[in-house]
């Protein structure tokens, strides 16, 4: 039988961190005859004597793909050629991170799987126990969309997707039992609020703002020009009115079609969704006591006074405002911290043989 010796994955990674990670396990691969499992399938590892077959190996291939030819065309700007997989870039061969990768990835989902079971979670962690599961899932809906029942979700589920489905669920089956065990009290959350508070808890920053507005569409909902110049003037004379010293509730009053200013408050780190509205992204560069200039958006028209603004990086999240948050980010990081511990304490075997000699046309 092959020497048993030890694979140590890291659960968190950037594909830079990874990379250095399974440069570090080649050392971990054992000769061995591991041919097949009970249910036939190729093997091409096992977790303390559990298989962890070729298709979810495979798997892993598909999943990782992508995301190290990205790491090769920002490190080393890697054209997709036909010899891409195969090319050493400054001593990395694409293929060769990439198989890594995907082993290091199967073996952390043997492990989660194995904890699931555990905790009477997952009752068959086998590959073939998953595609009858599925076969069985399809099938359940098959029945129910026929007979013009509710079904959440597609109809049916590929492959690829009801494993995501399976796994989501199962990890948060063993967080529930977890947070049941544990009963995190507050003392505990609040020094795990302390020491993550950088890593966690920074505020993103947002900005407060107060806005008059007015509506320049007509009774069909469509745009009126002649109606979008009077708002304008109206909000320029409001303008000319908060210039000169009157509130801004006042000015409101008179010129808001709301009959009152309404406050708007902006998260600076939600720049994607903020890049879509004129009026977020205007709030965003203004700081207390600035008036913007009038702002189109949505067939309205803006005029905005900044009350309030907490630039990014440079607050915490308050603990009793997101204790919810901290109890979840508590019990995610002790799920994590046990497949950390699983993981270093695994005997994993590889089948030497078949890894070396693995490429692209197993699954094409």
């Amino acid at each position: 039988m092959a020497e048993k010796k030890r694979l140590r994955v890291k659960t968190k990674w950037t594909i830079a961190g990874l990379l250095v990670l399974t440069v570090c396990t080649t050392a971990a691969f054992a000769k061995g005859g591991l041919k097949a499992d009970e249910q036939g399938d190729e093997v091409m590892a096992t977790v303390d004597g559990i298989p962890v077959t070729v298709p979810e190996y495979n798997r892993a291939i598909q999943m990782n793909k992508s995301r190290i030819m990205n790491y090769f065309h920002e490190k080393y700007s890697a054209e997709q050629t036909p010899s891409f997989w195969t090319t050493s870039f400054a001593g990395e061969i694409p293929l060769e991170i990439l198989k890594k990768t995907a082993l290091n990835e199967s073996v952390n989902i043997k492990v989660r799987q194995m904890a699931a079971k555990e905790q009477g979670v997952l009752k068959d962690i086998s590959y073939r126990g998953f595609l009858n599961q599925l076969e069985q899932e399809n099938e359940r809906r098959t029945k129910a969309a026929a007979n013009h029942q509710i079904i959440y979700g597609p109809v049916q589920y590929n492959e690829d997707a009801y494993f995501e489905y399976i796994m989501t669920n199962a990890a948060t089956a063993v967080k529930q039992k977890l947070d049941k065990k544990l009963k995190p009290g507050e003392q505990t959350l609040k020094s795990f609020y302390d020491a993550h508070k950088k890593e966690l808890y920074l505020n993103p920053g947002d900005v407060k703002v107060l806005s008059i507005s007015a509506s320049y569409l007509d009774s069909r909902q469509q745009i009126d020009l002649g109606k979008k110049e009077q708002v304008r003037e109206r909000l320029e004379e409001a303008a000319v009115r908060l210039a000169a010293g009157t509130s801004f509730a006042e000015a409101a009053k008179a010129y808001s079609d709301q009959g009152t200013e309404q406050e708007l408050v902006f998260h600076l780190g939600s720049e994607r969704q903020n890049s879509r509205s004129p009026v977020a992204g205007a709030a965003a560069w203004m700081k207390p006591g600035d008036m913007s200039g009038i702002i189109d958006e949505n067939g309205r028209l803006y005029l905005l006074k900044c009350v309030d603004k907490t630039e990014p990086g440079t607050a915490y999240q308050a603990f009793g405002e997101n204790k919810e948050q901290v109890r979840k980010d508590y019990i995610d990081n002790e799920y994590e911290e046990i497949i950390r511990n699983k993981l270093s304490e695994a005997d994993i075997h590889v089948n030497e043989e078949r890894y070396n000699a693995w490429n692209f046309n197993h699954i094409q």
